[in-house]
């Protein structure tokens, strides 16, 4: 207990005493008991506070951008923090973002630390590089906006991978669709990038998962976590 905590407790003890026509020594011996109860629940609180915020800490997912690395290299940036999970993400409005890095989070359950990327900050020529980091993983988080079209952030690696012929041999990676069955095309590019990066050689880990956009706005993310486990499992049973 603080020095100023004693000086307290001793001017409640004094002021309890001048007034004793008012107060039996048993009023304030209770009186003094509980105020120190009080101070101690309070110092208590604080204190668990500062060590749940610092296993929080520990644990916390890091956008690519706020990994200290100056070029867009992705691979770079998994490197230097010891990743192996990338989840990156085609969002419009904000929920494929977020919902991405919940996804990234996830990993640290299975000993696979994660980062969430935005693919128009990145060199997405780099997945043919991916390999090279062990028991790596890239997810794909994607709406579908419009006509069936990729987001703005997405589209220039959806083009990549429309026109190009890169090679994707030995990329372990999993899609997730976020979309909107009104809609005419309903997760069209979380489909087409999935069987996209089949044909280019990639490896799918995981089955295409395809999720209402509306069950994530309610706080139904039960199976994308199961989604994103199952992955990462198919990627470390890969390795035994």
């Amino acid at each position: 207990m603080s020095d100023n905590t004693q000086d307290i407790i001793k001017e409640a003890a004094a002021a309890a005493a001048m007034s004793g026509s008012l107060f039996s020594t048993f009023d304030i011996i209770m009186l003094v008991i509980l105020f120190g109860a009080a101070v101690w629940w309070l110092y208590s609180s604080r204190k668990e506070n500062k060590k749940d915020d610092l296993l929080l800490s520990k644990y916390s997912i890091q956008p690519a951008g706020s990994i200290q690395v100056t070029e867009n290299s992705f691979i770079k940036k998994l490197q230097s923090s010891g990743r192996s999970l990338v989840v990156f993400y085609g969002s419009q409005t904000g929920t494929g973002e977020e919902f991405a890095g919940r996804l990234a989070k996830e990993g640290i359950r299975y000993k696979m630390k994660g980062m969430v990327a935005d693919p128009e900050e990145c060199d997405m020529e780099e997945l043919t590089k991916l390999k090279d980091i062990p028991n790596s993983l890239a997810v794909f988080c994607v709406a579908t906006y419009g006509e069936g079209d990729p987001t703005d952030n997405a589209m220039d690696f959806y083009e990549w991978l429309k026109n190009g012929e890169p090679d994707l041999t030995g990329l372990n990676y999993a899609v997730f669709g976020l979309g909107n069955k009104t809609y005419e095309h309903y997760n069209a590019v979380a489909i087409y990038m999935d069987k996209r990066m089949e044909e280019l050689g990639a490896t799918r880990v995981y089955e295409c998962g395809l999720v209402l956009k509306m069950t994530l706005s309610h706080g139904k993310t039960n199976f994308g976590l199961q989604f994103v486990k199952n992955s990462i499992l198919k990627v470390l049973e890969k390795k035994n």
